[in-house]
């Protein structure tokens, strides 16, 4: 590969950096210490010119790029790094006002897909009328707020969920050991009225959790995705990040063990079956 090839290959990645929606021109100067004049050399097709080793480094470790990404030495996506500057920690604890609510008005009218951790908020008793339950199923039940209390009349909403979660709430087993066995069937029926009368608006997917595993995570339309770890989310924001866990959450819907549209007939007779 000669000089001018290097050149233009350099230019075309360097300029998808530079128009990096995350961040504008000012920004991109700033973290890899260029200036505007020389940005302007490496940029115009007219110049055969690749800047030197130590400005190579500066923008490959600002952007979360790798040195021979830019140069056309490696196809892998984008030589992003395995934590690159596009991934954030927000923490929920104490919070009055968390980042759930602007990431939810960002993709009003897209989809969202969801894994909880136990059970979604919008299908909970709790999340609908709190003083119908206990304190176990409210605790048990309310660890994240994915839609904040409301149900917004453009919802396009899917969630997937182990199996194993809705048979532990049936039998009061594992997190509801010791919970009343009425306020589990309640809730039970609850989840199968609300998907029902939510379909196909909301989606609720069950898969076997003895064949599959995911820990809990929001896609947030094609802006973000939100990976709960506990009072606080990782949050990723690069396209090829997102792609990955919308891959993943679609592997979760293929493993569905019925259709979303059974699941409140299916939800009905665990309710029966709870002792």
């Amino acid at each position: 590969m000669d000089k001018r090839q290097l050149s233009e290959i350099f230019q075309t990645r360097l300029r998808s950096l530079v128009n990096d929606k995350h961040q504008n021109t000012a920004q991109f100067l700033a973290a890899t210490g260029i200036d505007r004049s020389a940005l302007s050399q490496f940029l115009d097709p007219a110049h055969v010119r690749l800047p030197r080793a130590e400005t190579l480094r500066n923008i490959a470790t600002a952007c979360g790029v790798s040195v021979d990404w830019l140069l056309g030495l490696e196809n892998a996506p984008e030589g992003r790094q395995s934590l690159s500057s596009r991934v954030q920690i927000e923490h929920m604890a104490g919070a009055t006002r968390t980042p759930l609510e602007q990431w939810r008005a960002e993709v009003e009218g897209q989809k969202i897909r969801y894994v909880p951790s136990l059970l979604p908020d919008m299908l909970n008793l709790a999340f609908h009328n709190s003083d119908a339950v206990g304190e176990t199923e409210i605790r048990g039940s309310t660890f994240e707020n994915i839609l904040g209390g409301a149900m917004p009349e453009d919802l396009d909403f899917e969630i997937c969920m182990p199996i194993q979660t809705l048979h532990n709430l049936a039998e009061q087993s594992g997190y509801w050991k010791g919970a009343s066995p009425e306020l589990c069937r309640r809730q039970l029926n609850h989840m199968a009225q609300v998907c029902d009368e939510m379909y196909p608006t909301l989606r609720l997917h069950v898969y076997d959790g003895n064949q599959s595993y995911a820990s809990s995570f929001t896609v947030f339309g094609k802006t973000r995705v939100a990976i709960y770890v506990g009072e606080a989310y990782l949050v990723l924001t690069a396209k090829d990040e997102i792609q990955a866990f919308v891959r993943k959450f679609d592997g979760l819907v293929r493993k569905s063990l019925f259709s979303p549209d059974r699941v409140g007939a299916h939800l009905r007779a665990m309710a029966k079956s709870t002792a």
